[in-house]
This record gives structure tokens, sequence and C-alpha cells, in this order.
């Protein structure tokens, strides 16, 4: 089978020689038969010669219903090192593998991240190559777990080799470069030639030139069709209206042949095996005593084996290839079907949740107690953290409900399952289905917040949201205030994207104002802080305020706040929010709301001046919005770098940055992506001395007409407006839009909206009125960023110097030379250094624009430095801790250090994202 793939098992030999200074992952990609299982084989072999050690696991079509199987096979022979593990890692997988329960179910990534650690654990000791076949059959949740694993090996003396066939959708491995993808190639002629030739060397030559047209250079083709062209005309290879017949039909019509007057009661045995969702003999055996009412002869077992199609290992029973498998079952008709699914629930009555899959396999039609049976194996799913299992076995009970309320709930609940887990097309799947049914009022509101599930970070369309609120109303006249709060809220955080219409926030307030919910429920104030612009801030902010001192919020409701404070302005307490929220998502491994919590902190961040918060969380950010699958999120992610950029004067850095995040905001309709794009038009800008050019960008985000206009936004940047303003000689028209701001500053005593008003009305004031104007805005900047504070003194010092001030002047801009030199803002560094000169002070040094970490080794230098353990630093950021140990060794020559105690020396700590706003 490995004829002709030279090229192939060197690169394999390269990177198992290499396992012990670099892990790596990689996907065999190929047809059904190409030869990708043999390459894994080989692999094998070299893996054992090396002296290291293999851990398998396969892909089986009719297993993946069971939650976690497939991980469990991988990590079998190395269970019993669990113990080297912390406790939460010992119980996320033990209970996901069914051993423990758990008062709350394990999130799948952090199951992935204790099945990390586990093989970092032996591969400390001996290499480890991990083979994965089939990878696009395995369970959702195994699935998941080895691409996490994979993208993580880089520091550990660890291999993933899978394989996969061209038509699956491996989403994240097509995502994440760091997974490589090596396509296998049909074989040349003469490489068809030899194989088949050594194969079967007798072929009289008409049937081997038949033979090499049919397979195609196709490994698996070659050895099986000979058996089956021989003798024949040839028809097997085109289909009723003359259309070729696909290669994996081919395979499957030539092991189709071999059951050909085959002795039913061995044939039994084999049609059991098939579709059996596990591996052991002793089921298959039981189950095949059950239907034929005597115990199988050992005649009847070499009589299946003799067909070549499986063999016996042990206590298992494995198909040599999927497609014999799918051979068996085709063949056998429904009744047959049907009688081994039955025969396998009575040999399986100790374990019920694979009973009940085969007795719902077995069902003729609908019946409710088997339904009931699944739903309850679908919340035992839930509790060991394997919602896509659930959700299978959701639709199953769908299937076989009795009526359209049963039938409803389940597919609903079904649908909820697939969009946590991100699978739109499941979703997608079950509206269709839900859509025929006769609903309730209650399931109607729940579908309709399926059918708008993906759009959070999507703007939505008017009749989508108009539907949601009408769902809402319906769920309030019922007597379902909850749902209808959570209607509303969700409906308002996709209002944040885009502008709706004054009807449709009118309709959401209307409803809102007759809910029973106390004042400060998050909820209420999303609503509030949203969906009628700024007009309920300042109850917002005091509720706000409320939760700071008195609420100890679960992660969740901490990122519903972070998200209501960034909202409002108020990005200090945004930032508040965030730390715990961001701690408690991290250690329930629940990574798609991390990284949109994470988006909150980059721009709470930037616009308090915190840019090394920015940096690491855009950061981790964009990877965790890959893996996750957010494709909105990940621009936002982008468009955090692409600010950071610009403010550190690297334009031509921001720009290629920005160019994929306006893509995103554009291809969406995502009003507040694009406005902040324009922002960061206007920064690079700036950063580059072109403030006519900064300001026409920032003009069009204050635009009410443009499609990058958004009316919260805008209010925050209007002090870099007017900055570009003060050198473009455009203040008249920047006064016009400060004057149409002005009357939703009484609505508001945020902070963030505040000083940047205040910056503004300083910068664009007359003469005689600056004075008492730089006052006014130094009045806010106490507590303010160093950031707001280095800007403000530049523009106050560079106002004195023009106004013959010379001498006060000094001071200002030689305190805003240094805060720009510290933060690296190298722009705005210079344009300091510019009116020092001019005042007389002669100051050539200005910031660097590059940084001596990236911002994942900043992330974990800082970790470390607060005293974090590798393994609690490798916890918290979701790497192994053999890779944290390995970044913080190249951090330390770096920074000029040679331990960990001296980390604190060069990073002082700064909690300042950590305190109680005032």
């Amino acid at each position: 089978m490995l004829v002709g793939r030279d090229a192939e098992l060197a690169t394999l030999q390269a990177l198992l020689d290499g396992v012990r200074t670099r892990g790596a992952a990689r996907v065999l990609v190929g047809e059904p038969g190409i030869g990708k299982t043999a390459l894994l084989a080989a692999a094998v072999a070299m893996a054992e010669a090396r002296e290291m050690l293999v851990l398998s696991a396969r892909g089986v079509e009719t297993e993946q219903h069971l939650a976690f199987a497939a991980l469990y096979d991988l990590l079998r022979p190395v269970i019993g090192r669990i113990g080297a593990l912390g406790p939460g890692h010992q119980d996320a997988l033990l209970t996901a593998f069914g051993r423990s329960r758990s008062p709350e179910p394990p999130e799948h990534f952090f199951v992935a991240l204790a099945a990390l650690e586990l093989i970092c654990e032996v591969a400390a000791e001996r290499p480890v190559l991990l083979v994965v076949d089939d990878l696009q059959w395995l369970d959702e949740a195994s699935r998941r777990a080895v691409e996490f694993v994979a993208r993580r090996l880089a520091s550990e003396p660890a291999i993933v080799l899978a394989t996969t066939r061209p038509t699956a959708t491996v989403e994240s491995t097509a995502i994440d470069p760091t997974i490589e993808r090596q396509v296998l190639g049909e074989l040349n002629a003469g490489d068809s030639l030899t194989l088949l030739r050594s194969e079967t060397p007798d072929l009289p030559s008409a049937v081997e030139h038949r033979v090499l047209v049919a397979a195609r250079g196709n490994p698996l083709a070659l050895i099986e069709l000979p058996a089956v062209l021989r003798g024949t005309d040839g028809v097997d290879m085109v289909g009723p209206q003359g259309e070729l017949v696909p290669m994996s039909a081919r395979l499957e019509r030539a092991f189709t042949a071999r059951l050909v007057g085959f002795d039913q009661e061995p044939r039994l045995l084999l049609l059991l095996a098939a579709i059996n969702d596990g591996e052991n003999l002793s089921e298959v055996m039981e189950a095949a005593t059950i239907m034929v009412g005597h115990p199988l002869s050992s005649v009847d077992i070499d009589k299946v084996l003799g067909l070549d199609m499986l063999g016996i290992d042990g206590p298992a029973m494995r198909f040599r290839h999927p497609l014999m498998r799918s051979a068996v079952v085709q063949s056998a008709g429904n009744y047959w079907r049907r009688a081994a699914h039955l025969a396998l629930a009575q040999a399986l009555a100790d374990d019920p949740d694979r009973r009940i899959w085969h007795l719902a396999s077995a069902a003729a039609g609908p019946d409710e107690d088997v339904a009931g049976a699944l739903d309850a194996a679908a919340a035992r799913a839930l509790e060991r953290g394997a919602p896509a299992t659930a959700a299978t076995w959701l639709e199953k009970a769908a299937e076989l409900s009795t009526g359209d309320g049963p039938r409803a709930r389940r597919l609903l609940r079904a649908g909820e399952v697939a969009f946590e887990l991100g699978l739109p097309d499941t979703v997608g799947k079950v509206l269709d289905q839900v859509s025929k049914l006769t609903l309730d009022p209650a399931e109607q509101a729940r579908l309709t917040v399926l059918e708008s599930a993906f759009d959070d970070g999507q703007p939505g369309d008017v009749d989508g949201m108009r539907r949601l609120v009408r769902a809402a109303a319906h769920a309030r006249d019922g007597g379902d205030t909850e749902l209808a709060a959570n209607l509303l809220s969700g409906t308002v955080l996709r209002f944040y994207w885009a502008e709706l219409g004054t009807d449709v926030r009118a309709a959401v307030m209307a409803i809102a104002d007759h809910l029973p919910q106390q004042p400060q429920d998050p909820r209420r104030l999303a609503i509030d802080a949203i969906a009628d612009g700024m007009r309920r801030h300042r109850h917002v902010i005091d509720a706000l305020a409320w939760w700071s001192e008195h609420g100890n919020p679960d992660p969740p409701v901490s990122a519903m706040l972070a998200r209501v404070a960034f909202v409002c302005g108020e990005f200090d307490r945004s930032l508040y929010f965030v730390t715990p929220a961001v701690d408690g998502l991290r250690r329930q491994g629940r990574l798609a709301l991390l990284c949109q919590v994470l988006i909150l902190r980059t721009f709470a961040g930037m616009y308090v001046g915190r840019w090394d918060l920015t940096e690491a969380a855009a950061d981790e950010a964009y990877r965790l919005a890959a893996e996750t699958r957010q494709t909105i999120w990940r621009a936002c992610a982008v468009l955090g770098k692409a600010n950071l950029a610009a403010l550190r004067g690297l334009t031509a850095d921001s720009e290629a940055l920005l160019a994929e995040a306006e893509r995103a905001a554009v291809l969406s309709g995502n009003e507040s992506l694009l406005n902040g794009v324009q922002l960061s038009k206007g920064l690079s800008r700036l950063g580059c001395a072109d403030p006519e050019g900064a300001y026409q960008q920032l003009r069009r985000m204050m635009d009410p007409s443009a499609p990058a206009h958004h009316p919260l936004q805008s209010h925050w940047a209007v002090d870099y407006l007017a900055e570009a303003a003060a050198d473009a000689d455009r203040i008249d028209d920047a006064r016009m839009v400060l004057a149409r701001m002005e009357p939703m500053l009484a609505y508001t005593q945020s902070l963030g909206v505040h000083r940047a008003a205040r910056f503004a009305y300083a910068v664009l004031a007359d003469i005689d009125e600056a004075e008492q104007r730089f006052e006014h805005a130094y009045e806010l900047a106490a507590a303010a960023s160093p950031w707001y504070c280095a800007r403000l003194d530049l523009a106050y010092g560079t106002w004195l110097r023009r106004h013959r001030r010379v001498a006060e002047s000094r001071a200002r801009l030689q305190s805003a030379h240094s805060v720009f030199n510290s933060l690296g803002a190298s722009a705005w560094s210079v344009r300091a250094a510019r009116e020092l000169r001019a005042a007389g002070i002669k100051n050539d040094q200005t910031a660097t624009s590059t940084t001596v970490l990236s911002p994942q080794e900043w992330q974990i230098a800082r970790l470390a430095a607060s005293g974090l353990s590798n393994r609690d630093i490798a916890a918290q950021l979701y790497l192994s801790h053999r890779t944290v140990g390995s970044h913080l060794y190249r951090i330390y020559p770096k920074l000029g250090i040679t331990s960990r105690a001296q980390l604190i020396a060069v990073l002082p700590l700064d909690d300042s994202a950590n305190r109680m706003p005032s």
C-alpha cells in the first residue's frame, strides 16, 4: 500500500526525528483507500522503533453519538497517570469519561486542557505519538479535544498525526495554520502498475488495464477491484445514467460482492459487528446468540475472518476499512438491521445510554417511551460536559416523539445546545424541522431566538429584530417574564452593532418598562444602556456603582455588566467587571464568551491608556476567536491590534490590519465595527503627522448619514477629532460636531464621555475661554489615565507656548513627552519633542515603537511575576505547563534577567484594572 509514498514517508520520518525538540501536528487528507491508514501504520512502526509511546484512536461512524469515546480510547493506556494532574483536571477527565459525577458539567475546552496536561506528563518521560484515524468520524467532543491538543504541542515532545476525508468539514484546522494539512494524491501510472502486479501478479492484460482505469491511482482499489472486474464487462464502473461511479461506491461494491452466497449466521455476526457502537467481541457474540437462539460456533467465526474484512485483536473486533463496514450495513435489509439493533440493546442491558441508542435505532416509528429515555440520556451527556452528544440524542428523541409539543421542545433544546457549540448547520436543520410544527407562544419565542442566535456580532435585519420583540411581548403576555427579559436583552445587544430604527427601540422600551425587573438586573441595564441611546445612562451608571459595592456576580453576569459599562463609556468600571469575568470564564472553560470579554478588555484598556492590557487581550482574543469560530469577534481583535499599532506610530502595520477588519465590517454591515475602523484610520493618520487626513477619517465616524456612524462610540472619540481639527484648521466644523453631541451629555455622568467632551471643548475653545476650558478638563484628570493626562498636557502646553507663555508650557510638555515615551506612543512623542524645541528645550529622546516581548510572553511574564506557578499560568491561558516553561526560558534573556524571582523588578505589578472605580 505504500508504493509511491516515499515523499510522505520522508516527511513523517523528519517529524519523528525532531520530536524531542519540537512537537508537531499534521492531518493527512485523502479519499477513501488512498493510503492514509497505511501511512499511519508506517508512522507507528517508526515511532516504536524510536521507543516512543504510541497512543491511538479511530473514528467510527456508528460511535459518533458516544461522547468522549474516542478521547477515552486515545488516553486509555495512560489513564492510570491521571493522579499526576491537579484536582480540577482530574475531575474534568473522570466526569467526561463517566467515571465520576461533578456538580457542574465540565466545559469541553477544560476537558481538552486536562487531556493536554495528561499527555504532557507522559511525554516528559518518553516522547509520544498520538495517532487518530478518520478524524471526521470522531464524536464531536473528542474531535474538538484532539484539535485543541494539536494546536498546543509546539513545546512538547509529542506529535499528533490524524487522517480525514477531503469532504470532511474540520473547520478549526482550516482556520488555524498551526495544524498542517497534507493532501494525499493518486498514485501515478507507474506506481499503480507496480502495486497492482505485486498484489495480483496473474491478471490477464485486458483485466489489468480495466483495473488500472477503474482504480484511478487509488491503492485500495488496485488491491480490491481485480476480484470484481475479473470476468465482468466493467458495468460496476458506471451508474444508471452512464455516469462514473465514485471511488467509494466502487469499493463498497467490491466488498459487497464478497457477501454474495455467504451463510446467514456468520453474516449476522458480521452485521452485528458493523452496527455495534463499540468493538467488544463479547458484546457481538452475545447479541448473535440472542438473534439466532444459540451460540455461534468457531466455524462461523472462521468464515467471517476468512472474508478478510475484519480481524480480532484480543477482546476487540475491528473492520479493516470503514467502507467494509458500510458495505455490510448497506447490503442488509431494514428488517435485519432493526433486529440486530434490538439484539444489541438486549446485550447492553448494563450500559443504559448505549442500550437506549440501539432501541431508538431499532424503532420502526414514533415511540414516546424511547424518546423520553433518549431525553434522559441527553441530560446525562450534558452532565458529563458532552453537549454535542446531547444535541444528537435530542434530535433522535424528537424524531421518535409522538406529538408536536414534545417534538418541538426536544428540537428547540437540541438547537440551543448546538448554538452553544457554534454549529450553525445543526441549528439550521433544527429550525427547518421546528418551523413545520404547531408551537405554543413560549416555543414560538424560543424559535425566534434561535432564528437570530448567530447574529450576535452581526447587526441583524429590522424584520428579525421585530420578530424578537414580538416574541418578547408574547412571552410577557403569557406570564413568562424571565423569557421576555432574556429576549429583550439579547435583542438590544444586537442593536449595538447597527441602527435599526426608532420604532423598534421604542417597542423594546415599552415592553421592558412593564416587566417586573429589579432596577439592578443586568438584563434591564443592558436594555436601558443600548435601546434608549444615552437617555437612561445616569440610572445605569448608578446601578453599576451599586454592583461594584454590593454585588458578587458570577462570570456571565460580570461579563454582562462589563459590556454595559463599556457601552456607557465607563471604561474604568468596565475593566473592573472584566477581571472577575475573565478569571471565572477561564476556570469554567467557556472560551467563546471569554473571547468576547477579552475584546471588552482590549478596547476599554485602549481608552484608559492601559495598552499592556490591550495588547495581551487582543492577541489572546484573536486566537480564541479563531478557535471558537467567531468571525466578527476575530475582526474586533484585529481592530484592537490595528488601533495599538496606530497609537504607536506603526502606520504600515496598522493599515495592513485594518484591511481585514474593514472587510469583515463591510460584509456584515456592522456599523460599530466600521466606526472603529474609521477611528483607527484617524489615529493612523495622526500617527504619521497628517492632521488633515486624520480629520477626514474621524469626521466620517461623526456624520449621522455615514455608514460608519455610531452615536455612542462617536462620543468617546470626539477628543481625537478635536485634536486633529486644531492642527488641520478645521475648528469651526469640529465645533458643529461637538454642539450636535452636547444635548446628550446631560443624560450621563460617564467619565469616558465627559473626559472626551471636555478635552474637545478645551482644544476647540476661543482664546478668551480656553483657559477656563482647560481647567475644566483638568478637573477630570485626577483619576484619569496617564495617556489622557499626557494628551491634555500636550494640548495645554502647546496652547500656552503659542500664546507666548513659554515658561509655563515647558513643564506640561516635558510631562507629556515623558509619558508618551513610556507608553511607546512615538507619534505623540515626536509632536511633544517638537513643541519642546519650540519652547527652547532640546529633547530628542523619542518613544520606541517595538516591544521586547510578544503579547503572550508579556502575559506569561506578568502572571509569573504575580507568584503563579507554571501550572497555574497554563490553566489560565489554556496552554500546557511545559509550554509556559519554554516561554519563560526565552523571556528571561530578553529582559536581561536569569530567574523568575527577578521578574517583579522588571515588571512592576499594576492592579489598576482590579481596583473599584471611584
